[in-house]
């Protein structure tokens, strides 16, 4: 919804109050306190949520960007509307509550559907987000674009190292196939992918580096069926251009109808060769 005073009431006991009622609870980025720019906060946000609300009143672009980005990314989306005519074409058919300004009609439609998208989504989380979790050198990753605030892998490397990926189904169906892995980094990052191919990085695209990170590779890795509780397991193959690199990273595991976003930290030196002589 727009970031609007019009709008508060609407958010605190409409959608807060329908979501207290389903027995989860609904953020607005207003709300938070972060060191991030707004825009990437939203992304965040959409990225972590199990369900989106979005009032459409007014037509605003903002919000129609953000409900946009959310279908990409297969989010369970809510649509809510002071007026029917707001919604646009493309979205008539998906549901959507009109409560026309009454904030009591809101939060009684609203609160069953989002119990609703929340115990029949197939995409909801049971001990990870959204049903799928991963570990880097065993530090967790959650999801989402990379940021200051992202986790940090560090330590003493060689000139080729590797970082071990672990890839967990936390869901309760089979995670399909993941068919493509990418690193997304920057071009001042002392630590690359290897072996860097240069016909394998591409540039990024403008909405895939709104992190910053403006180099795209995809990485020799696949996973095929994924059980529910099970873990699959590969590397990460980088090489240090450089003695120390500290740099924000970004993977991406695509499926055939979407794809997870993980940001990290990477925060390494490269060991000295020794010049002592060899002994005996």
């Amino acid at each position: 919804m727009p970031f609007d005073h019009h709008f508060d009431d609407i958010y605190q006991f409409g959608i807060k109050g329908a979501a207290e009622e389903a027995g989860t609870y609904a953020e607005r980025v207003d709300e938070q306190i972060f060191a991030e720019g707004i825009l990437d906060r939203v992304f965040n946000q959409i990225n972590k949520a199990d369900v989106v609300v979005a009032d459409m009143t007014g037509r605003n672009v903002n919000v129609y960007y953000e409900v946009g980005y959310a279908h990409a990314l297969n989010k369970r989306v809510l649509l809510a509307t002071q007026n029917a005519d707001d919604i646009p074409f493309d979205l008539k058919h998906q549901p959507h509550t009109v409560y026309g300004g009454s904030i009591k009609r809101l939060k009684e439609q609203l609160g069953p559907r989002i119990k609703g998208a929340l115990s029949g989504s197939k995409w909801r989380s049971e001990g990870g987000s959204d049903g799928i979790s991963i570990t880097l050198d065993d530090v967790q990753l959650p999801q989402g674009i990379a940021s200051k605030q992202s986790p940090e892998i560090s330590g003493t490397v060689t000139t080729n190292f590797r970082l071990v990926l672990c890839v967990r189904n936390d869901g309760g169906t089979p995670l399909k196939d993941i068919s493509h892995v990418c690193l997304f980094y920057s071009t001042d990052a002392n630590a690359v992918p290897s072996p860097a191919v240069e016909s394998e990085s591409f540039k990024a695209s403008e909405a895939d580096s709104r992190d910053g990170l403006t180099r795209q590779h995809r990485l020799p890795i696949n996973f095929g069926f994924i059980p529910p509780g099970a873990i699959e397991q590969t590397w990460i193959n980088f090489l240090m251009k450089a003695p120390e690199c500290e740099s924000l990273y970004r993977l991406r595991l695509c499926t055939a109808n979407r794809f997870y976003d993980f940001g990290f930290r990477l925060k390494t030196e490269r060991a000295e060769a020794s010049n002592a002589p060899p002994q005996g």
